[in-house]
């Protein structure tokens, strides 16, 4: 078994996943996710809590919150976003009312600049009755012509997937507007079949703007899609609206989920997903953990393409440059457990850990492996991202004859 990941965020005991309400806060920066602090199962969410002054020292706070007993999240804490629109600092996320099994949107606000303790949730919306709505979850405001609003995933009870529209002039009292998109649209069915969608995230890029989904279907986690499109006003409504013209995956590997984006740099947002692992068993040991987030992450738009890059304060984990394997001897060559790896091979090479093989074509680029314990994230010039967690040690296999390669050990920061 490889080492544990040293660089990722990661809970010392417990289940991980998604990033929830990340925002940089009188110069520190914030990150939630969802958490299990009993066991590494998911279940009994409530909202974990790290925070840093450089994206790459981490350090860990207490839970923010958890259910409230009796409360409009007492099914769990669910995912969320910050939220910019009141005076203190405040989330807002998806609860769920047991019983009913009913989602409903809740806001907390912090009463101190830690953002260590948090006020009960005050429910803003509820599912619309009557509407054709299933369930919904993970709400995303955005701003668009001076006027706020917000999205959120939800299942269609015709078994598709679409996001809702609610307005929020009010911060706390949230108006349903309507089905946003749907799948009606013959590119968004294609690009993002499901019967969920979760964890919607708008991106905008002056006059285009990015929508990212992550997609379920029957229960499963399945892909993270992109579309690339326009944001413009209803002519007849007067509410935003959103056509989307392009789109693709936004990771390629097989372990990347709910990823969250904050445009702190307009051209230039924040990336953090979920790299996904599964359930502890149930003999755990107490201190077992399950999951942790990816590297913090670039996402860009070129034209109608999306790239993601490792974030450029990745460079202070660069420790010592390491000899590399004698690439002319091997056709199977054990990497490091804690290293990043710059590679261009001349013929096809595959990244494996056990079961876990990810395709390198030698097309000329050269590819940026961050490798932290089973944790794998590959990455190219211009292009998109590969997240996978492999069950042993991590191995280039394949023609290896003329590649170029060249180690650095990942290190604490001093």
């Amino acid at each position: 078994m490889p080492p544990p990941p040293r660089f990722h965020v990661r809970p010392a005991r417990g289940w991980l996943n998604d990033p929830n309400g990340v925002t940089r806060h009188r110069g520190r920066w914030h990150v939630f996710y969802q958490h299990n602090p009993a066991r590494a199962q998911h279940g009994d969410i409530a909202w974990g809590h790290v925070s840093s002054g450089d994206l790459v020292r981490w350090t860990d706070h207490p839970v923010a919150f958890g259910p409230q007993p009796g409360g409009p999240d007492r099914g769990g804490c669910w995912s969320g976003s910050w939220l910019p629109w009141l005076d203190v600092p405040a989330v807002v996320y998806t609860g769920i009312e047991t019983g009913q099994e009913r989602s409903t949107v809740c806001v907390r606000t912090a009463y101190d600049d830690d953002l260590d303790r948090w006020s009960d949730p005050v429910v803003v919306a509820r599912e619309p009755v009557g509407a054709g709505v299933l369930a919904m979850r993970d709400p995303a405001p955005f701003t668009w012509q001076d006027r706020r609003y917000a999205l959120l995933g939800a299942a269609m009870t015709d078994g598709s997937a679409a996001l809702l529209l609610f307005s929020a002039d009010d911060p706390l009292d949230w108006r349903y507007e309507g089905v946003w998109l749907d799948q009606r649209d013959p590119l968004v069915a294609g690009l993002a079949p499901a019967d969920v969608w979760e964890c919607p995230q708008l991106v905008p890029f002056g006059d285009a703007a990015v929508l990212v989904l992550s997609l379920q279907t029957d229960r499963r986690l399945e892909d993270v899609v992109h579309l690339v499109g326009a944001l413009g006003t209803d002519p007849v409504t007067g509410l935003p609206s959103f056509t989307a013209r392009a789109g693709g995956r936004l990771d390629h590997g097989p372990d990347f989920y709910a990823p969250l984006v904050v445009a702190d740099d307009p051209a230039d947002p924040l990336l953090l997903g979920w790299v996904r692992e599964p359930d502890a068993p149930d003999d755990a040991p107490p201190d077992a953990v399950a999951g942790c987030l990816t590297l913090p992450r670039r996402l860009s738009l070129r034209g109608d393409r999306v790239a993601v890059r490792p974030d450029p304060a990745l460079e202070a984990l660069l420790g010592p440059e390491l000899d590399p394997p004698d690439l002319q001897q091997h056709v199977r060559a054990v990497l490091p457990p804690h290293v990043r790896a710059v590679l261009q091979p001349r013929a096809p090479v595959a990244l494996v850990a056990d079961d876990v093989r990810l395709e390198l074509a030698p097309d000329g680029a050269a590819y940026e492996l961050w490798l932290d314990g089973p944790v794998a994230e590959v990455f190219r010039p211009g292009g998109i991202a590969r997240t996978a967690r492999g069950g042993g040690s991590w191995r280039l296999e394949g023609d290896l004859t003329g590649a170029a390669v060249s180690l650095r050990a990942l290190v604490p920061p001093g």
